[in-house]
């Protein structure tokens, strides 16, 4: 029997007819009819009663189909594992970012990096800052990306400074800041409360409104996602303070980076974060072409 063979009986069985058969083999029914009287004369058997348009296996006919039922799952299954042998012999790295990040950033980041590097396999999951470093000590992940200042033992590279930005639906009057409503933007808290208070954008905030106001903020809502913070905004419920990169260019609000009086601009910091022991190839190259991504020098690594 050729390879083909065991298509044609496997298709024949299935369809129950020979003219869906030829079809999907793309092939004539004669042509068809002429391979099963092949196989037939080979075996030295007949595989096929035929009685007008129906026809039927014999015993020993249906003993074949079953063969090369077989041998076309052997050869599927030899594929798979050749397939899964190649795959594992390609770059394979695994990548933690902060869900903003993850979300406004990293979409065009991993693109343009695949372009370069489309042998490596990019494993990446999401979640808040301090659940990615937890990831990354317990070895779950290789580069860990995260906001704000954690304590991190291993090397960590700053990638950007990002703005905090008030934004509004209607022009931002500071003076007149403490009147209007506010969505609050909090990012959830786990068990590290602390930990994650001090890296929250809440603190920074709080930071720039004593020093301006002299009263509380009139806070309407609290929310832990950056998008449906800016649906609250956008549909004029009040104002919000938000870091400036979840801000698109389809967004049409009034924008303002918060500043100290001294003209300080209060920004947060972007990190990527990595083991020197665990260093490889992959690694390196991700590293390297962040470093470009960003346009950083040097300095920027810790």
């Amino acid at each position: 029997m050729q390879d083909d063979d065991y298509k044609i009986l496997s298709l024949l069985n299935e369809e129950q007819s020979f003219t869906k058969a030829a079809n999907k083999l793309f092939m004539s029914q004669p042509s068809l009819s002429y391979r099963i009287k092949k196989i037939e004369k080979e075996f030295g058997i007949k595989i096929i009663n035929k009685v007008g348009n129906e026809f039927n296996f014999t015993a020993e006919g249906e003993h074949l189909v079953k063969f090369s039922n077989k041998v076309l799952s052997e050869i599927q299954n030899l594929k798979s594992s050749i397939n899964e042998i190649h795959e594992e012999l390609k770059g394979n790295l695994k990548l933690g970012a902060n869900t903003n990040f993850a979300i406004y950033t990293m979409p065009e980041l991993i693109k343009q990096y695949s372009q370069d590097h489309p042998e490596v396999y990019m494993n990446m999951t999401s979640g808040w800052s301090i659940e990615i470093l937890e990831q990354l000590e317990n070895h779950d992940i290789d580069i860990g990306i995260l906001t704000g200042e954690y304590d991190w033992h291993g090397k960590k590279m700053l990638l950007k400074q990002d703005p905090l930005t008030i934004i509004s639906k209607k022009p931002i009057n500071l003076k007149k800041l403490h009147e209007q409503y506010r969505i609050v933007y909090k990012s959830h808290q786990n068990y590290n409360t602390y930990i994650e208070l001090e890296n929250s954008i809440s603190k920074s905030i709080n930071e720039w409104w004593e020093e301006r106001y002299d009263t509380y903020a009139r806070n309407i809502s609290q929310v832990d996602k950056i998008e449906i913070c800016k649906k609250f905004v956008q549909i004029g419920m009040g104002y919000s303070i938000v870091p400036r990169s979840c801000i698109l260019d389809e967004d049409t609000f009034y924008t303002k980076d918060l500043k100290f009086k001294n003209g300080e601009c209060i920004t947060r910091s972007t990190w990527l974060l990595y083991r020197e022991e665990a260093l490889n190839s992959d690694i390196i190259n991700f590293i390297n072409f962040c470093k470009c991504y960003f346009t950083l020098d040097e300095s920027s690594d810790k």
